[in-house]
């Protein structure tokens, strides 16, 4: 019987996300702040990456959340994804140290690290380009041309 596995990358910075472009999933990374050798990434489908984004948007604009999220499109389900992809991302404020404890699950591995409150904003504007490059209404969004 296979027990879970959890991955634990600590405190991150430069956390980041990019396509990749021969497959569907993105790479999320980042590098451990205990040191610069210790750099990590996880792929996810682009459904987590969309959750990342989705709770952070929630978590960091309270205020304007409703709004933005409401606009945006949402990622499909994908069914079949390698057991190494992270389907499931989640996140939790930590209220003492104004942090995130960020988490994910691929197949029966966990992995988790934390981020400081900057880190989460550059993290949710680099998810913010890389899923919706036409912006969050996408292909459907059109400009006024100024007459």
């Amino acid at each position: 019987m296979k027990t879970n596995t959890v991955r634990e990358y600590g405190r991150s910075i430069d956390v980041s996300v990019a396509r990749k472009t021969d497959t569907d999933a993105l790479v999320l990374s980042g590098v451990s702040s205990n040191t610069a050798a210790d750099q990590w990434a996880r792929l996810v489908t682009r459904r987590a990456a969309h959750l990342l984004w989705y709770r952070l948007t929630w978590a960091l604009f309270p205020g304007k959340s409703a709004k933005v999220t409401g606009l945006a499109a949402t990622a499909p389900l994908i069914t079949a994804m390698p057991p190494t992809v992270t389907t499931h991302i989640e996140i939790v404020r930590i209220e003492t140290e104004q942090a995130f404890n960020v988490a994910g699950l691929s197949g029966s591995d966990h992995w988790q690290f934390q981020i400081d409150d900057k880190t989460a904003r550059q993290l949710w504007a680099t998810l913010d380009i890389v899923l919706y490059p036409a912006g969050w209404e996408g292909a459907n969004f059109q400009f006024n041309k100024a007459q």
